[in-house]
């Protein structure tokens, strides 16, 4: 089916009144304003990156992503979705949603970004209008941090004079276009009146809202959401280091752990892997340690998840040094995926960076590869120059799968001794794109996360 017209909400453009504008035209920001724009929706977007606004006037989508890429580009090349960097297109929107970054300071969020779009927008504002954030933002921001600088700049009193509401971004890379349509969206109003006008407004494009008392607890929810999906990795990962141990499969093991119905559902362990990335599963969980200390409170689970799931590219390291007989000096090794995540060109805290750098301390020759990440920024990356997955198993020593990006699923025994050329190497799967047994009888080493050695 054409993803480029197919959706909810109805396509005629701006039959929605008057248009949105979208503040920031990150990943986020992007998904939106192709959600909101196939919702009906005449969308200005504004950010403050002259070349990014130059694509999107020549109808061209900043991002690679499925489901959103088609979409932005067919609504950019109507007219649909225009970008400025100029603020005063704000001026006619009502409605004014802000997904700018919020990135890890030390330990705590980086706000600056928030601040600068808040003060842009303010003088902007009349009477009525709606304001939402999509950041991510420590709790209490929109109160304490947000709400004032509004108010300092347009003279105008939030929460009565205009509404103000904290609704949290919960999309994720590679299924944005399906989270956006159909995740409910949590909406905490600054006062009642400002939580019902943001119900209505997400209400407006067919979604599901869970209202709830106000701003923080909407902040709240957001960064637990994204502390349990680290904690539940976190154990994942160390479930698979223990399987290893055990010469069993870990995944195995988690299918059969999650049929037990608990509470109103069943326990729900997720899978082991290479090491997690992206931005937030990355800083959240830092963010809730650093808001614990806030209140004079020391957080550990926040701290837990993220030590043991930043030492999981060390572990494949290990891993592959253990299947080349526990020396890495001299090997060729293909690094298969740079993204962090599978069918995405998202490279943000990649698990590839460090996997690259322990395997080249080791004195390994890496070669990658990634159907997705343009050359470009792999070179910025590693400070290596990408091939073509034929060219970069040819001869190695070892295949080390970072990301499980659907071509590295189409991979067969046979189709790899053919490519790689050798009789005997090395597979370390980070992301289990292989069955355990797929490698028995052949001649190849393999090694998995959370997979035990078969004999």
């Amino acid at each position: 089916m054409d993803e480029r017209t197919t959706g909810p909400g109805a396509p005629d453009s701006g039959s929605h009144g008057s248009p949105v504008a979208v503040v920031g035209l990150g990943y986020v920001g992007t998904s939106l304003a192709a959600v909101l724009a196939e919702g009906g929706y005449a969308v200005r977007g504004v950010d403050v990156d002259p070349a990014l606004v130059d694509r999107v006037a020549q109808g061209e989508c900043p991002i690679e992503e499925a489901g959103i890429t088609g979409r932005f580009e067919r609504y950019a090349s109507e007219g649909r979705i225009t970008a400025n960097t100029d603020a005063s297109v704000l001026a006619d929107c009502p409605t004014v949603l802000v997904t700018v970054g919020t990135p890890l300071a030390e330990a705590d969020p980086d706000l600056s970004a928030v601040e600068a779009a808040t003060e842009t927008l303010a003088p902007y504002l009349d009477p009525e209008d709606l304001v939402v954030y999509r950041s991510t933002l420590p709790a209490r921001a929109t109160t304490g941090t947000v709400a004032p600088l509004l108010a300092a700049g347009s003279g105008l009193d939030p929460g009565n004079d205009f509404h103000l509401a904290f609704c949290p971004e919960r999309m994720a890379e590679g299924s944005a276009y399906e989270d956006l349509t159909t995740t409910p969206v949590v909406v905490g109003g600054l006062s009642a009146t400002s939580r019902e006008v943001a119900e209505a407004f997400w209400a407006s494009l067919g979604l599901e809202t869970v209202p709830v008392s106000d701003p923080t607890a909407a902040e709240l929810a957001k960064l637990a959401d994204n502390w349990w999906i680290d904690l539940n990795i976190a154990l994942a990962n160390e479930l698979a280091l223990l399987a290893e141990e055990l010469g069993t499969d870990a995944t195995e093991v988690i299918a059969a752990a999650n049929t037990l119905p608990k509470g109103q559902h069943s326990v729900n362990i997720l899978h082991p892997g290479a090491g997690v990335g992206g931005s937030c599963l990355h800083k959240d969980p830092r963010f809730v340690a650093s808001l614990g200390e806030r209140y004079g409170l020391d957080l550990e689970t926040p701290r837990v998840s993220r030590r043991v799931n930043d030492r999981m590219p060390g572990h494949v390291v290990d891993l592959t040094r253990e299947a080349l007989d526990g020396d890495l000096a001299g090997a060729t090794v293909a690094v298969l995926g740079v993204a962090f995540k599978a069918g995405t060109d998202d490279t943000r805290n990649t698990p590839a960076v460090p996997v690259v750098e322990g395997l080249r301390e080791g004195g390994a020759t890496v070669r990658v590869t990634d159907p997705y990440v343009p050359a470009g920024e792999i070179e910025g990356l590693l400070g290596l120059t990408p091939g073509r997955l034929p060219e970069v198993l040819s001869g190695i020593d070892a295949v080390v799968v970072v990301t499980g990006h659907d071509a590295y699923r189409t991979l067969t025994p046979e189709r790899l001794l053919e490519r790689v050329g050798r009789d005997s190497f090395a597979v370390v799967d980070g992301r289990h794109v292989f069955a355990w047994d797929a490698f028995d009888g052949t001649g190849i080493t393999y090694r998995g996360v959370g997979r035990g050695v078969r004999e």
